[in-house]
């Protein structure tokens, strides 16, 4: 079985470094109409120019530092006014009374993520990329902050987001411990994937893959790249999150990542609340 960190903690481990990748993406993004504010571990991402509650408004990293409260709820959900808004708990958060808290303020759940982990000196060897990548004729590259406008097209594409969440990103990928990489089929990019390394753990996200190039083993092609430079560079912890599938249909990238290594840690619900509609 694999070891838990050393408090025992999913949740402080896993949403503390989402917390911090997506700040680190607003901070180096600079962009106006994106803003960031962190209280006690917790993170609210506020974004005026991407109404998405998906990813730019909502709020992560509860439970990092403890439980949550119903006056610090309330000052998060202030800095969102009417506007609408997600916020994401941990399993251990979803206490009746909580969740009460958030049907009271017109909060519904919307979907789960799948949290998983990966100690890395007892995951599986990575270097199964080189048999499942040559296969498939297809090579997965690490490139550098000239080739953001190229990863960020990819995710924007395959995303579906929308133009302003597509300049955010590619804004933000470029800073201290950030990693873009590249699929090739030839000199043709087909698939996208960004990476961050910090403090012995690493986070992989945004991993995109052209529909013509689907089933390719390409995702797992960036998971072993991936994994081999956040060995490199000193990580025990890997962190990451993908849909939750279920037995008649169970999510691929799920499947990549356990091949890998990595097991399930807990589900993470996002709760949404549409925004405020005042008369007149």
């Amino acid at each position: 079985m694999l070891p838990l960190p050393p408090d025992g903690r999913w949740v402080a481990l896993a949403e503390g470094n989402e917390a911090n990748v997506y700040e680190s993406l607003v901070l180096n993004a600079r962009l106006p109409g994106f803003a960031v504010c962190r209280e006690a571990g917790v993170v609210a991402l506020r974004s005026t120019a991407a109404r998405s509650a998906l990813l730019v408004n909502r709020v992560i990293g509860c439970g990092v530092e403890g439980g949550l409260d119903e006056a610090q709820l309330d000052r998060l959900l202030a800095l969102y006014g009417d506007a609408g808004c997600g916020i994401e708990l941990g399993a251990a958060l979803c206490t009746p009374e909580v969740l009460g808290w958030l049907k009271g303020r017109r909060f519904r759940r919307l979907v789960n993520s799948q949290m998983m982990v990966c100690e890395t000196s007892r995951a599986k060897a990575a270097g199964r990329y080189d048999t499942w990548s040559r296969n498939a004729g297809l090579r997965v590259e690490q490139v550098g902050a000239e080739h953001a406008s190229i990863v960020a097209g990819l995710c924007r594409e395959n995303f579906k987001v929308s133009a302003s969440l597509g300049e955010f990103v590619r804004a933000g990928m470029v800073g201290p411990g950030w990693r873009r990489w590249l699929a090739f089929d030839g000199d043709t990019a087909v698939g996208a994937s960004l990476s961050h390394v910090r403090d012995g753990v690493g986070w992989f996200g945004w991993t995109s893959v052209s529909a013509s190039h689907r089933g390719r083993w390409i995702h797992a092609g960036f998971v072993a790249r991936q994994f081999e430079d956040a060995v490199e560079s000193g990580c025990r912890w890997i962190t990451t999150d993908t849909a939750q599938g279920t037995r008649e249909r169970p999510d691929p990238v799920h499947l990549n990542l356990k091949r890998f290594g990595f097991v399930d840690a807990y589900l993470r619900p996002l709760f949404v609340r549409g925004p405020v509609r005042r008369p007149g």
